[in-house]
């Protein structure tokens, strides 16, 4: 679905329903196959806790089926509260189904999904038109989704970004920053990556995921805490190219954009470093300060020796 295809779409609105059908179908099978593929990497893990029946197969066939018809009715929601409303109801209802199942309560899994199923087809039998608009938002999230994903492996130019403006953060940058021609683009990047949501929230979700790993795990929390700033020193890479060309037209030489980037991964992964070292202190007895040290030798390396090699701000678009 494009934009400019709303015009020609809706006279062809109820002709497309086979296309649609066809479309939830293929969602299905693809649903199923993730969860049959996950069941059977899992299979001993599920196994200790439970019997695989095939009336549970049948069962987790079923909740697939529920999730996407549940997605599919959000389309004629009419507000926000009719929407969290709707994504609580679906949230809590295949964790009560999925709970049952696990307890063999086959009574509470048939009212739930009975009372679910009835509700899924009334919405849908309503003689309503198709709300291209969350139609076409739908289709261009999971686009997005699926460049963000090969955007992990290699860069994607012209990505669209969704940002937000975080006025709290920002105000914290500029009381941080100092104000002079050689922090310009020191500044630059901070704001593009607070506001840009794909680096900000690649860099909180690897924080918690270290914070937990070392709490977890604390005598081990050293090796995982370079792995995880590595992958956020690499992840912030493709950064650079974020800033247009029209911003290098500044008099400041490409040299000192170069080193404002560093600088910039370097500060952001100091930070991170010392957030996941005092996350250790909850276990007085592995934090040690040899620690700390091995992680700041580690990240100015990793900036100076592997991030400045990959660093050409005047390419970018």
């Amino acid at each position: 679905m494009k934009r400019a295809d709303i015009i020609f779409l809706l006279p062809l609105e109820w002709g497309l329903k086979p296309y649609f059908i066809k479309s939830l179908v293929y969602s299905f099978v693809l649903d199923v196959v993730k969860l049959l593929s996950f069941i059977t990497v899992f299979i001993t893990l599920f196994l200790h806790t439970t019997t695989i029946k095939p009336s549970l197969l049948l069962f987790i066939v079923g909740i697939a089926a529920y999730n996407i018809l549940m997605k599919w009715t959000e389309q004629w929601l009419e507000n926000q509260v009719q929407f969290v409303l709707h994504r609580l109801n679906r949230l809590f209802s295949i964790y009560l189904i999925c709970y049952f199942l696990l307890k063999d309560d086959w009574v509470f899994v048939l009212v739930l999904m009975s009372v679910n199923s009835v509700y899924c087809i009334f919405s849908i039998r309503k003689n309503r038109s198709l709300n291209w608009q969350w139609l076409i938002d739908e289709e261009e999230s999971a686009l997005l989704r699926h460049f963000k994903f090969i955007n992990i492996f290699i860069d994607v130019p012209h990505l669209k970004r969704s940002f937000r403006n975080r006025r709290l953060l920002t105000m914290v940058l500029k009381r941080c920053i100092p104000y002079s021609q050689t922090s310009t683009f020191v500044y630059l990047y901070s704001h593009l990556f607070v506001r840009y949501n794909d680096y900000f929230y690649l860099y909180v979700r690897l924080t918690v995921i270290g914070i937990f790993v070392n709490y977890a795990v604390p005598t081990s929390g050293w090796i995982v805490n370079l792995l995880i700033l590595f992958i956020t020193g690499f992840q912030l890479i493709p950064l650079q190219h974020e800033l247009k060309q029209n911003v290098l037209l500044y008099p400041i030489p490409k040299s000192k954009v170069n080193d404002s980037f560093l600088k910039f991964v370097l500060v952001i992964l100091y930070a991170q470093l010392f957030i996941l070292y005092c996350a250790m202190f909850i276990h007085l007895s592995t934090a040690k300060i040899y620690d700390l040290v091995i992680g700041s030798l580690f990240v100015y390396g990793f900036v100076y020796f592997f991030v400045s090699k990959r660093v050409d701000v005047s390419g970018s678009v």
